[in-house]
């Protein structure tokens, strides 16, 4: 009996093998999957193997290089954008050179198991051929079952792109297009991905440069600047309640805590991530338009009252969450991006933009025009720890990852200090804002060594952030707690900049103290009352 049933598996070993090829295909592969993406896989191969072996093996080779060589990278970047194939594009050999030397041994683990595992897939080959040739009832089956098999996989491959075009063509702000990028199973999704990536980082690309000359939409009233020089500070996923200036229990913001200006308590941010809160902060939508026109930004705005504008970044140049930002940052005077790609190719310091704001401020060219600078922090982004180094980590509180968020914020207001002391070194009048894009909620809370900060959509604190503005005739600290939404950013930046408009000129004032009513946030779906979110409040162990 035993006997018998070792001849079995020994007559089906190649296709047994193949289950555990798919099984390897599954998780070297980086997209997301769904629990029955290896039986997809493992018939996609099947199907193939059963219409032309040479076309198999020349797939099996192409998944395996392909796949073992892009592992080590998703390990460093994540998943395939345009902006990790931009840094692919514009990284230059000592770059290449230098991510090299940062791989470690155990990122080549899994694709060297890919590769043995594909290797004796080939040795077994033989196996696959059946001893005796197939009857014709059988071949009957075969060919009934392939037809089956053809049609869950085509199903199984396109349910998920076509059920998310469907639900959010509606959607403004979500790419509701169809693309396989979209697909449940990851050995599509990858591929498709990769031709999505390299469409966008072109598309992406040529936006960049047309907006270099992008003619600005506004109508300018007036514009009566009353600094000489304006910094905006854009921070990253920061939390105002981890700020010892809105009651955290550790000084993570000894500077704000005792400066003179402006401190908002009710600031709301327009959506729990990046892309989304600054197209809705940073951009205006005129009423009447239809779609959101780009040109309509802080930087035409600014540039049409005759500011001249500089935007310094050390987020992505292009990617699939940066070219948003960047396309507004990229129609300034100057520009100047730490990262050819996406956010995370690279772990740049923030005070590199501190460095670059200096060499401005030396220039003589624009030393008699009133000047913008935007700069655009890493701040608190996910991994916390990789923002600060080990001499920055002053606080510990309650974990690693948590104690890394904590001196992460201290570190941003170490920048904005340095940034004030070298805007009073210009003996310039000066004004500055700082606000974050979006908060962060808690995962985890039960255990003290897994609780962790990641984004999220379901709490008011993804969306309370710290809102100041300090200028150089403060006379007091003016602490405030006015209902203020992210989504009327606009209004208040062009009040700030002494800039009126046909298109804001509604009499709203975004620094009276008269609150916002109703305010809405993007919860990635639709907009909804931010009054119905739950609260996630620091827990105390």
């Amino acid at each position: 009996m035993f006997k018998k049933f070792l001849n079995y598996l020994n007559s089906r070993i190649f296709w047994i093998w193949l289950l555990f090829f798919s099984f390897i295909t599954l998780i070297i592969s980086p997209e997301n999957t769904i629990y029955y993406g290896m039986f997809v896989i493992y018939i996609i191969y099947y199907l193939i193997f059963s219409l032309n072996q040479k076309l198999f093996w020349s797939l099996i080779t192409f998944v395996i290089i392909t796949l073992s060589i892009y592992q080590p990278i998703y390990l460093s970047y994540g998943n395939l954008n345009s902006g990790v194939v931009a840094a692919f594009f514009e990284t230059n050999p000592e770059e290449s050179f230098e991510f090299l030397g940062k791989l470690k041994f155990s990122q080549f683990l899994l694709p060297f198991l890919f590769i043995l595992s594909g290797y004796i897939l080939y040795r077994l080959r033989k196996q696959a051929i059946p001893e005796t040739p197939p009857t014709q009832q059988e071949m009957k089956r075969q060919k009934i079952l392939k037809y089956a098999l053809t049609a869950v996989a085509i199903l199984s491959i396109i349910w998920l792109p076509t059920k998310h075009h469907f639900d959010y063509a509606s959607t403004e702000q979500v790419d509701s297009r169809w693309t396989l990028a979209n697909s449940p199973i990851n050995l599509i999704s990858f591929y498709a991905n990769i031709i999505d990536s390299v469409s966008e980082y072109y598309s992406d690309k040529e936006d960049l440069e047309s907006a270099k000359s992008m003619r600005s939409p506004w109508h300018i009233i007036s514009s009566h600047p009353k600094y000489k020089n304006y910094v905006l500070i854009i921070g990253e996923s920061a939390r105002k309640d981890y700020m010892s200036s809105y009651g955290f229990k550790l000084p993570t913001t000894p500077f704000l805590d005792k400066t003179n200006g402006y401190i908002n308590a009710g600031y709301i941010s327009a959506a729990p991530a990046t892309y989304h809160s600054l197209l809705n902060t940073l951009y205006f939508k005129p009423k009447d338009k239809g779609e959101k026109n780009y040109s309509f930004n802080i930087i035409t705005l600014a540039k049409a009252a005759g500011i001249k504008t500089f935007w310094l970044s050390n987020q992505g140049c292009i990617g699939k969450y940066d070219t948003l930002a960047s396309r507004s940052g990229a129609s300034a005077d100057f520009h100047y991006f730490t990262k050819k790609g996406g956010f995370i190719t690279n772990n740049t310091d923030d005070f590199k933009l501190l460095d670059e704001l200096k060499v401005k401020f030396k220039e003589k060219s624009y030393a008699n025009d009133t000047r913008l600078f935007v700069i655009h922090l890493m701040g608190s982004h996910r991994n916390f720890c990789q923002r600060i180094t080990k001499d920055e980590k002053e606080y510990e509180f309650i974990n690693e990852s948590l104690s890394c968020y904590v001196n992460s914020i201290l570190k941003t207001d170490k920048l904005i200090e340095e940034i004030v002391y070298l805007l009073k070194a210009q003996n310039e009048s000066y004004s500055l804002i700082y606000f974050s894009d979006h908060g962060l909620s808690h995962k985890n809370k039960e255990s003290k060594e897994e609780i962790d900060l990641d984004f999220g959509e379901e709490s008011k604190q993804n969306f309370e952030v710290p809102f100041v503005k300090l200028s150089s005739d403060d006379t007091s600290r003016n602490l405030v707690n006015v209902k203020r939404s992210a989504f009327n950013f606009i209004y208040g930046y062009a009040e700030w900049l002494g800039i009126k408009t046909e298109e804001l000129n509604n009499g709203y004032e975004f620094f009276s103290n008269k609150d916002d009513k109703d305010i809405k946030v993007f919860n990635f779906k639709e907009n909804i009352s931010y009054d119905t979110l739950k609260n996630d409040n620091i827990p105390n162990f």
